[in-house]
Order: C-alpha cells, then sequence, then structure tokens
C-alpha cells in the first residue's frame, strides 16, 4: 500500500471505507503513539478516527476494514495488535476485516487479512466460509 511505502520508518494505520457512492477508500488515521514508538506500535488518533466514523454515518458508508503495517517484520499479528481490538472478549469492530501491511527496506512486500474471532485474529483464507 502506498500510505505504509510513503512512511517506511513508522507504522501507519487507518481504515478501509464504503462511502455512501459506493466508493472505496482507504483513509489515513494519524499515529496517536509517541514517535519513539512509532516503528513498532500504532494507536489510531481517536478524534480522527471519530470524524471519519461520524461522516461514513451520514452518508450511509461503512467501515470495512482497519489496516496498520509492520515495519521490517512480518505481516502477523502482534500480541498488542490481537489486545487492542477487543473490548471485554468482543470485537471493537464486529464484521470488519483487519489487514497488516508488512514494509520491508521501504517496500511494501505482503497484505494479509484477518477477522476478529474468539479473542485472536485468525487469517482470512480465499474460498473458505469466514
Amino acid at each position: 500500500m502506498r500510505l505504509a511505502e510513503a512512511h517506511p520508518r513508522r507504522e501507519v494505520c487507518g481504515l478501509v471505507v464504503r462511502r455512501g457512492t459506493g466508493e472505496v477508500e482507504a483513509i489515513e488515521i494519524p499515529n496517536a503513539v509517541a514517535a519513539a514508538q512509532a516503528g513498532v506500535a500504532f494507536e489510531m488518533d481517536a478524534g480522527e478516527q471519530l470524524k471519519v466514523v461520524r461522516q461514513l454515518d451520514e452518508e450511509g458508508g461503512v467501515v470495512l476494514a482497519l489496516f496498520h503495517s509492520h515495519v521490517d517484520a512480518p505481516a502477523e499479528p502482534s500480541p498488542r495488535d490481537v489486545t487492542d481490538v477487543f473490548s471485554g472478549g468482543d470485537p471493537l469492530w464486529p464484521g470488519a476485516e483487519h489487514l497488516i501491511v508488512a514494509v520491508r527496506r521501504g517496500r511494501s512486500v505482503e497484505v494479509r487479512r484477518y477477522r476478529a474471532v474468539g479473542g485472536a485474529l485468525r487469517p482470512i483464507v480465499e474460498g473458505e466460509a469466514n
């Protein structure tokens, strides 16, 4: 993804949305973690996230997926990634996919899709029922 390649030394994050018009768009949400941790962690800026969600509500759009990148690491969920997508055992974004982009040497090399189920991020495999 171009957004991850534009910031290859820090984790980028955001939402993939379907606008009320049907257009699908990836929207970068600023990474709110301290700069010293931005290469290994992310937290979407809550205010910016809320703005996007309110706009989608007004126009009849939906969040399809959340995305973030891993810098010089595989496109696999970290323990923090898993912890941060649940509250009280329930997914914070029911039905939304979670995309992880692996960035190596400034280039996106892999994107993997996951679904939050049963306290874990489970890989989505094409052709399998989810």
